[in-house]
């Protein structure tokens, strides 16, 4: 299936309006499907079934009832089998009759294969919107790949009221899949620690949560050392040693859950998800603590670096002067023609003992 099919999956009516491509891609039929609808008598009775096939394509949805139909859309059908488009009036007549209505959608499906869904392969879904779940909580997603999962399978889209139970029934399992797993890595004593450490109070009035959760401000070594206590008090509670195989983007998600209520809103979350939630958070936050203690110890070992570098480059420069300094002494006195030949010997060692005694300063 196209990517920008995923836009038409699930509807229940025909949209306002279609592009050419569109209706070229949806309401284009194969000798066998046209050899169906032209059996039927009426025009009407053709182009009404066009229609239910046109759109099972589309949407991977049964259209119950025709509420419009864009003009092109028309032009398009009646074009192709050399039929008068009817009035909207008379489609809508003919779809009164649930008989002609239940006829054409199961012939729909018939020459297009598509099928209801199963318990086998409602199984099957759950299964896959499990795995899905590892990388996103969206619903939104979700209902798109139960959407695609379906259609590609030749299953019947159904209802989104339906999926969206589906989903839940998939977020549910998951959950209690992932709860199990940290029950049996953490004892209930240490996550009944855990879960009170979270909500107690800092002396900065701050609740626990929140201040292993405030990134830093500055990397000043304040911060440096506040930072430290945070990982020290995680590895007091043991995160350390828990949850190793979780999946990072599950300990983020379910972190960033946490973080985005109040903590005293937290209390009010039922099981499993307070458990799963601040086990996740704990962990989380000592992954980011640490990645964010060695990112401001570089910064602050490159900002001592650069001001180090700064001070050594006055040094030479003051260096330099001494050395101009020295060159200028021995120039003038090779000049001064009234300095014995004898003298000079002495006058230089004078002159450089001198220079070696002067140092620059080292800041």
């Amino acid at each position: 299936m196209n990517k920008w099919q995923a836009t038409f999956l699930g509807l229940k009516q025909l949209p306002r309006e279609l592009s050419g491509f569109e209706i070229e891609a949806f309401f284009t039929f194969t000798a066998t499907e046209r050899a169906l609808i032209d059996a039927r008598r009426a025009s009407s009775l053709k182009l009404g079934l066009a229609l239910q096939i046109g759109f099972l394509r589309m949407s991977g949805r049964l259209l119950d009832a025709v509420r419009m139909v864009p003009p092109a859309l028309w032009k398009h059908l009646g074009n192709q089998f050399g039929e008068p488009a009817p009035d909207l009036a008379s489609l809508r007549a003919m779809y009164r009759r649930r008989r002609t209505l239940f006829d054409h959608q199961e012939l729909a499906c018939q020459v297009l294969e598509f099928r209801p869904l199963l318990e086998a392969q409602w199984r099957a879904l759950v299964r896959s919107l499990r795995r899905e779940l590892t990388q996103t909580f969206d619903r939104l997603r979700l209902l798109t790949y139960a959407r695609q999962w379906l259609y590609e399978r030749k299953l019947l889209v159904m209802r989104e009221k339906d999926l969206r139970a589906i989903i839940f029934s998939a977020i549910r399992q998951f959950e209690a899949k992932l709860v199990r797993a940290i029950q049996a890595d953490v004892d209930a004593v240490q996550l009944r620690r855990w879960q009170q450490t979270v909500v107690q109070p800092r002396e900065s009035s701050l609740t626990t949560q929140s201040w292993l959760w405030a990134p830093p401000a500055k990397h000043s070594t304040r911060q440096i050392d506040e930072m430290l206590e945070r990982i020290e008090v995680l590895y007091e509670l043991d995160v350390q040693h828990r949850l190793q195989d979780v999946p990072d983007d599950l300990l983020r998600r379910y972190a960033r859950r946490l973080a985005s209520r109040a903590p005293s809103a937290g209390r009010l979350i039922v099981e499993p998800g307070r458990t799963i939630e601040v086990a996740c958070f704990l962990r989380y936050c000592l992954l980011t603590n640490t990645d964010r203690l060695l990112l401001m110890v570089r910064r602050r070992v490159a900002d001592r670096w650069r001001r180090a570098t700064k001070d050594a480059n006055q040094v030479l420069i003051h260096w330099a002067d001494l050395y101009r300094e020295l060159l200028a002494s021995l120039g003038a006195l090779a000049s001064d023609i009234t300095v014995a030949d004898g003298e000079i010997r002495d006058r230089l060692r004078s002159l450089v003992a001198s220079h070696q005694q002067r140092k620059p300063p080292t800041r």
